[in-house]
């Protein structure tokens, strides 16, 4: 089964894409870097930077007999979802949908701007002020949703991933249905591998917002905070 992992940008999508391939590799499916004429690029993680309904096919028909990983961030079009929702419907294809705070992404966001214009880098360089990141994580929220109501998709969260890991495993693994021990899935995620980290502070925003800024920002992403 091919299972993409999909998250906004910064918004710790790629603790969840690897605790997921974990948990596969630990099941006894491995996790080969698939063909270029799959996944162009050049990545060295299975990443799709945009998706193709003509490459949907092959690329399930390539995870057939194993659960394979595939990282993105791209938003899925009109004919992507018909092909996505027919192989979902053969049990062939799922989906992970990564959540985090968005105003926590925001505060991401800027610090990778800040690093990528410090190396003369293009990623991310365009979030210079607060409203760049609002706007950048307003439009990100907008593909978002269209992820998360496709068939087959179990949502994690970033809190839960990095601060309750051991509850986003036992959740991938009843999605994945694989047994294997959540302390062999912990090991491997801290030792071998690549998450970024950054930070690593659960809601940030609490400490690192102005009482104008939160209050902005609380009534921007409304929709999308919990209620209290």
């Amino acid at each position: 089964m091919l299972v993409f992992s999909y998250g906004i940008p910064k918004s710790g999508s790629t603790l969840a894409f690897e605790l997921a391939k974990a948990v596969a590799r630990l099941g006894g499916h491995r996790q080969p870097l698939l063909a270029a004429s799959l996944l162009p690029g050049g990545h060295k993680v299975n990443f799709a930077q945009d998706l193709v309904a003509a490459d949907l096919p092959r690329l399930a028909e390539a995870a057939a007999g194993r659960i394979l990983l595939v990282k993105t961030h791209a938003c899925p079009g009109p004919e992507w979802v018909a092909a996505y929702k027919g192989l979902a419907a053969q049990g062939l294809v799922s989906a992970h949908v990564n959540h985090r705070d968005p105003r926590d992404i925001c505060l991401s966001l800027l610090d990778a701007s800040r690093l990528a214009r410090g190396r003369g880098e293009r990623a991310f360089a365009e979030f210079v002020t607060l409203d760049d990141a609002v706007a950048g994580v307003r439009r990100y929220l907008g593909e978002q949703a269209i992820w998360a109501v496709l068939p087959r998709v179990l949502p994690l969260d970033y809190a839960i991933c990095a601060f309750r890991m051991a509850d986003a495993v036992e959740a991938i693994k009843a999605e994945l249905g694989i047994a294997c021990p959540n302390w062999l899935v912990r090991l491997w995620v801290q030792r071998f591998a690549f998450t970024y980290r950054n930070k690593a502070v659960p809601a940030r925003h609490e400490a690192e917002l102005t009482s104008a800024q939160a209050a902005w920002l609380a009534r921007e992403f409304a929709a999308w905070l919990p209620r209290r």
